[in-house]
């Protein structure tokens, strides 16, 4: 008998050796689900940061486990902090990964129905998935500007929400006049008037609006 076939899966089968934040091919998310392993060290970590996702779900209204609810995850270089995150997110999120060698689907919580033993913390981990929540998973570095300041990290971190909402990304305070357009119900209609008035789409237009002063004024007049 060989060594390699007392494994049950293919000892030369590729592995990604480095998880990459903006990977999200299916075969890249359905590795990653079906190879991660639950070790009782991060056992742990599950326990804890789900721990603190759920006292903030359960009481919504509760403004004292609002608070508590942020994580911070450190460790050494090569760690597995990037993996650990990154399977959260998927977990979080809880979207259907299709294999695209054998074409089966599963939600990224069945992976780990085997992978953990304590079923009452499954059982809670599946209540935590099933809560509705948009992940916002980026690279700083792959976000950041060219700038400087105390301020460098909020603009990345609106910039990655502005992205996610379908807002104005390149320039901020066009953002917050088309979030405030919407907030009084008048988005759509000032789209819809650009478009008319320029011939081409607002969100393909946007980021070369100072070539666009005049039409843009127009369709916010209307």
């Amino acid at each position: 008998m060989h060594i390699k076939n007392i494994f049950s899966k293919d000892i030369f089968r590729p592995i990604n050796g480095v998880i990459k934040v903006n990977d999200e091919s299916a075969a890249a998310v359905w590795q990653e689900l079906d190879e991660y392993v639950v070790t009782n060290e991060l056992h742990k970590h599950f326990l804890k940061f789900f721990g603190v996702y759920l006292e903030a779900v359960d009481n919504p209204k509760n403004s004292d486990a609002r608070n508590r609810i942020g994580v911070w995850v450190s460790g050494f270089f090569g760690s597995g902090k990037s993996h650990f995150i990154k399977i959260i997110s998927h977990l979080l999120q809880n979207k259907p990964v299709s294999d695209p060698g054998s074409g089966e689907t599963r939600l990224p919580i069945e992976f780990f129905e085997n992978k953990i033993t304590d079923k009452l913390f499954f059982g809670d981990l599946k209540r935590a998935v099933e809560t509705p929540a948009d992940v916002l998973l980026f690279n700083i570095d792959s976000k950041a500007e060219d700038s400087s300041g105390r301020d460098a990290i909020l603009r990345v971190f609106m910039r990655v929400l502005n992205e996610l909402q379908d807002y104005c990304v390149e320039y901020p305070y066009l953002a917050e006049v088309e979030r405030q357009l919407e907030k009084d119900g008048k988005y759509e209609s000032f789209k819809s008037s650009f478009l008319r008035i320029y011939g081409s789409a607002w969100q393909e237009e946007r980021d070369a609006y100072e070539h666009r002063r005049d039409e843009t004024v127009q369709a916010l007049s209307e």
